[in-house]
């Protein structure tokens, strides 16, 4: 997806201040000082400022996403009393409609939930480590178009900023992240005993969690390993899952996969598989052979 939209940012003043502007939305950069956050607020003339947040960290990919009512508020605790996790942050990224509370669209408290919980997706999605949580928002007609009109140019704020250089992919098929992918399993009753970024034991068995690359030709997820109980292995066996993040979340069991593999595949040392998500339906396939995977989705 290809952004263009119009963008201002004035170079950083004497107080370490960077403005930026893309149509409704105002972003101020600024390093952790209460003089410089003074600075900040009095722009406003003191008055209840709402939006988002990023506390970012020098020299290392760790963020922390935030909204509040009062920015000024909030960002003030982050400075004099900040939690053990954002002790060491060292500037902060703050963005807005440029509007104070009485007229800005940000003082929904839906609206800044849904951005804060956009931003910690897309940041994870650009390999940062995200020291917040937040959760999904249910919209009225009225928020979603609000929100529909926000998030693109959110997204091009801060590839311009240089904060992200990937996107979020096609609705539906958004990675599901690590902790929220667990607790849906957990929520649907299967029972975990072991989890970790690549594999699970779920219901007894080994399951191996791959979210794919991107390709012209679906989702790629790739097989590798000589080891026993590697994802090779497993396959050659039919014994565990390959678990799918993604629209809908897919957990395959590896004896329905091994039907469409050739035997001479397990020889190499690896196997490529293809998922593709249609409108309908999700299918996996190898070389010329298909299988709907629909049946193995999680959610429908």
């Amino acid at each position: 997806m290809e952004l263009s939209f119009d963008y201002y940012e004035t170079p950083r003043n004497g107080n370490g201040i960077i403005r930026s502007r893309t149509g409704e939305l105002r972003s101020w950069e600024f390093p952790r000082a209460l003089r410089t956050l003074e600075v900040f607020n009095s722009e406003f003339s003191g008055a209840e400022f709402p939006g988002v947040y990023i506390l970012l960290f020098r020299d290392r990919r760790e963020a922390y996403v935030g909204e509040a009512k009062s920015l000024y508020d909030r960002l003030k605790t982050h400075i004099e009393n900040p939690e053990e996790k954002t002790k060491d942050w060292t500037h902060a990224l703050v963005i807005n409609d440029g509007r104070s509370a009485t007229q800005s669209d940000f003082n929904d408290t839906v609206i800044r939930k849904t951005l804060e919980w956009h931003l910690i997706k897309l940041l994870k999605l650009n390999r940062y480590r995200v020291l917040s949580q937040g959760e999904a928002q249910r919209h009225n007609p009225t928020q979603k178009n609000i929100i529909d009109l926000v998030i693109p140019r959110l997204n091009f704020l801060l590839l311009k900023k240089n904060l992200i250089d990937k996107l979020e992919e096609k609705a539906g098929e958004e990675v599901v992240f690590s902790d929220e992918l667990r607790r849906i399993l957990e929520d649907k009753d299967f029972s975990i005993d072991q989890w970790g970024a690549k594999e699970a034991m779920i219901n007894g068995k080994k399951a191996f969690i791959r979210p794919g690359s991107k390709k012209p030709k679906g989702w790629q997820v790739t097989i590798r390993g000589r080891q026993p109980e590697s994802f090779i292995d497993s396959l050659q066996k039919g014994k565990g899952y390959l678990l799918m993040p993604r629209d809908g979340i897919l957990l395959i069991p590896l004896e329905e996969i091994q039907k469409i593999i050739d035997v001479d595949a397990y020889g190499q040392d690896t196997i490529d598989v293809w998922i593709n998500f249609k409108e309908d339906k999700a299918e996996l396939s190898y070389k010329d052979n298909t299988m709907d995977v629909t049946p193995f989705k999680i959610l429908r």
